[in-house]
């Protein structure tokens, strides 16, 4: 499939977008470059670099890294504290 890559001056990979099949290969007038991929996999934008119309990864890389972990409301804090204490009253209570 072809893409175009938008990059910086380091060739580190800003942004991309699908492009039509019947594009040519190579840079754009239009302030990016066509290159062609087997798939979508690498495209992390600011932790890829395009090095000879190829998507280059940054090494260590994990994106789900940088995806926000859900913390818990206030309403679930409060439900699983009722919920250890109900179990060490229970817990107290069987031990009598």
């Amino acid at each position: 499939m072809k893409i175009k890559v938008w990059t910086d001056s380091n060739n580190r990979l800003l942004n991309w977008a699908n492009a039509d099949e019947n594009r040519p290969v190579g840079p754009s007038n239009e302030g990016f470059e066509v290159i062609e991929v087997d798939d979508a996999v690498g495209l992390y934008e600011n932790h890829a670099s395009i090095v000879d119309g190829k998507v280059v990864p940054d090494a260590g890389y994990d994106p789900d890294d940088d995806r926000p972990k859900p913390e818990a409301s206030p309403e679930q804090q409060m439900i699983a504290t009722l919920t250890l204490e109900v179990a060490q009253l229970k817990a107290a209570k069987s031990s009598d």
